[in-house]
């Protein structure tokens, strides 16, 4: 399936930022955390960016196909720059592609390794009983900005189709024929699921980052 940069930058940001940051961090278990904590808050703010362009491209793709004539130029322009602004996002997040699935195992072997070596048997359970709490919520992160890349492609791919189309025939009768097709409707519900996703993932985020953050909070 081909991917478009922005729905590559989700799963990215899922299966990329958020491990690296997991890993790429000293050997010891304070060190290990903390490091995880921000790069996990800094994932969640890039998503939150990402979350907050989809609502006001949605609401552009709204007002121009409700503009009247003399709002018709204007509101495809500002619909056309939040478009592309989502593809610029995309651009700025690439370099945060990586494996998720790998790292976060990796992180996760780190932890166990260090738990098998405590010999306190309650203490053991302890630990692997926490492990196991914040691999439910990394789990839920993944599986939730899974769902959002998938929904992504053909979101994405509406929104650029209605852009080159309206602009190719801004008048109030281009407006009304593409208003009434079913790919402007097909984009307002994929956004709405990839937003969906969005949230889901970043609120199993803000769980990891307290379980992990020694304040119990995320910035």
């Amino acid at each position: 399936m081909k991917r478009t940069p922005l729905s590559t930058t989700l799963l990215g940001l899922g299966s990329g930022a958020l491990a690296l940051g997991l890993v790429a961090c000293a050997s010891s278990g304070p060190s290990r955390s903390a490091k995880a904590v921000e790069t996990m808050e800094e994932t969640h703010s890039e998503l939150r960016k990402v979350r907050t362009q989809i609502d006001q491209t949605l609401s552009s793709l709204r007002d121009v196909m409700n503009a009247g004539s003399v709002e018709l130029r204007p509101s495809f322009g500002k619909y056309s720059k939040d478009v592309d602004r989502l593809r610029a996002d995309a651009r700025e997040t690439k370099k945060r592609f990586q494996s998720m699935k790998t790292r976060r195992n990796d992180y996760l072997a780190a932890w166990e390794k260090e738990q098998g070596q405590v010999r306190d048997p309650e203490l053991r359970q302890l630990g692997e009983s926490r492990r196991t709490e914040v691999k439910a919520n990394l789990d839920r992160a993944i599986e939730s900005l899974t769902v959002a890349n998938e929904t992504f492609d053909p979101f994405l791919s509406n929104l650029g189709d209605v852009q080159k189309v309206l602009g190719n025939d801004l008048t109030a009768t281009g407006q009304s024929l593409v208003a009434n097709t079913a790919v402007v409707q097909g984009a307002n519900d994929k956004g709405d699921q990839v937003a969906r996703s969005i949230d889901e993932a970043l609120v199993a985020l803000s769980s990891v980052a307290s379980q992990l953050s020694s304040t119990g909070n995320m910035k």
